[in-house]
């Protein structure tokens, strides 16, 4: 890890991929029939496939698709195959950008999410020193924050604006240790 990152790479892709274990795939991604109707009103199978996608990582792991990301292929198969879509026909998805920006806005008022803004910061930052004052690890710390995220219906931010705050919190907390410490040595 780098002096400035609170988390490994391998806890990163942990924290904020898509699961790889065939049970978590099936658990976190299998659609619904609400889910299904909703996928089926898009025109295209590109759009229904890439409008599931993005259904599916809203939900797990509770962020948005990025532009470029190409999801792993075994949830790309799993959700291709609950719509009897070819997986490959993914790369045509959302040509247009507003496309992509229609479905996102469709699915975050299905779900009721929202994307994380710059009021969630104190809340999220406050959950994250709570944490680090009982552990100094940054998994765990982030961890807390994606979980208080999630329960509040809020969408991750990118990965390193979690473990920005992670690492202030977790400066803060050591902060306060190091204060009790000297008040009870009486320094």
């Amino acid at each position: 890890m780098k002096k400035h990152e609170i988390l490994s790479p391998q806890a990163r892709a942990a924290l904020f991929n898509p699961p790889n274990d065939p049970a978590a795939i099936i658990r976190h991604y299998t659609l619904s029939p609400d889910d299904l109707a909703l996928i089926r009103r898009r025109r295209r199978d590109a759009n229904r496939l890439g409008f599931a996608v993005h259904l599916a990582y809203q939900r797990f792991p509770g962020r948005v698709l990025g532009i470029d990301e190409v999801p792993p292929d075994d949830v790309l198969s799993f959700i291709a195959g609950q719509l009897g879509i070819e997986p490959g026909i993914f790369h045509e998805y959302a040509r247009r950008e507003e496309t992509r920006w229609e479905h996102l806005g469709d699915i975050q008022s299905y779900l009721r999410v929202r994307p994380f803004s710059r009021a969630d910061y104190r809340s999220v930052a406050k959950i994250a020193t709570t944490e680090a004052i009982g552990t100094d690890r940054g998994d765990v710390i982030v961890a807390a924050m994606i979980e208080a995220l999630r329960t509040r219906g809020i969408l991750l931010p990118a990965p390193t604006i979690l473990e920005r705050i992670g690492l202030a919190a977790r400066a803060r907390a050591r902060k306060q240790a190091h204060k009790k410490l000297v008040r009870r040595q009486g320094l």
